[in-house]
């Protein structure tokens, strides 16, 4: 895999396991507040106005903090405020297996160096389209809405790769996808193992996935592909090009496409795009 997150890229280098670092994540996960808990937490808003702006987020590709202050549930002094609480007492992952004992403080600043080297040519600041997307109106704002849907709504990071022929799929047994019909046209699919189709499944249709099969993640998954969808076709349609969104489907055809490599930190999976 070219792109990757640092986590992952550590454990290639065999500097840490998969269990150092899942470690690292959990107590990442513990201590780092999104700005709506640390809002709460802090007395500014009510859990209740927390949840309200979270809902608006599934529909419009918008910040917490920008939300909140357009709702008129907090002013623009008081997110300023939080945004700096937020970035003092955020722990990245290099810091978390520092304080675990699984990487030596010393080792860290030359880690990140040797890591942002390796990925640096992945660091485009925009999306690359391969030849076949170029003409599709939906794939760059899927691809654009993707990681910020994933992590808003699932506290899943997830970096993009470079869209290729998609020769072969992974062999991952959660797979979904959703079909946008009319001006502009667009399969999106999504595959991944059962732990990232759990994390996600449960936060996008707010369900008890502990037992669950795989076809009842998959219809999960595909809610997050619902929203993931609408978003994009909501971005279309202010520029006037009309779309409608046909229902999630678990029968996936994956001739003639494009597939995006994904690096996430919970389980696997991978982003496959089809113009229609």
């Amino acid at each position: 895999m070219g792109v990757k997150i640092f986590g992952q890229y550590l454990i290639e280098q065999g500097v840490v396991d998969s269990e150092q670092v899942r470690a690292a994540l959990e107590l990442m996960e513990r201590e780092n507040r999104s700005l709506g808990e640390l809002a709460t937490a802090e007395g500014i808003l009510t859990v209740q106005d927390a949840d309200k702006v979270n809902a608006e987020q599934r529909h419009r590709d918008c910040p917490f903090g920008e939300l909140a202050i357009e709702m008129g549930l907090i002013s623009e002094a008081q997110i300023d405020g939080l945004v700096r609480l937020q970035e003092r007492s955020r722990l990245r992952i290099g810091q978390a297996l520092v304080r675990l004992g699984s990487l030596e403080n010393e080792r860290l600043a030359e880690l990140l160096a040797s890591y942002e080297a390796d990925q640096a040519p992945y660091r485009t600041g925009e999306v690359v389209l391969p030849d076949g997307l170029h003409e599709d109106a939906l794939a760059p704002a899927v691809l654009d809405l993707f990681p910020k849907l994933l992590m808003r709504i699932a506290r899943i990071v997830a970096r993009v790769g470079t869209g290729e022929p998609a020769s072969a799929v992974p062999d991952l047994p959660v797979r979904s996808a959703v079909r946008v019909r009319g001006d502009a046209s667009l399969q999106i699919c999504l595959v991944g193992d059962e732990e990232f189709s759990r994390q996600l499944a449960g936060a996008a249709a707010g369900i008890d996935v502990s037992g669950a099969n795989r076809e009842r993640l998959a219809d999960g998954v595909g809610e997050f592909l619902n929203v993931l969808a609408g978003n994009a076709m909501s971005l279309l349609e202010q520029k006037g090009v009309s779309t409608e969104l046909e229902p999630p489907r678990n029968e996936i055809e994956f001739d003639d496409g494009y597939l995006f490599e994904l690096a996430v930190n919970v389980g696997s999976a991978a982003l496959f795009l089809k113009p229609l």
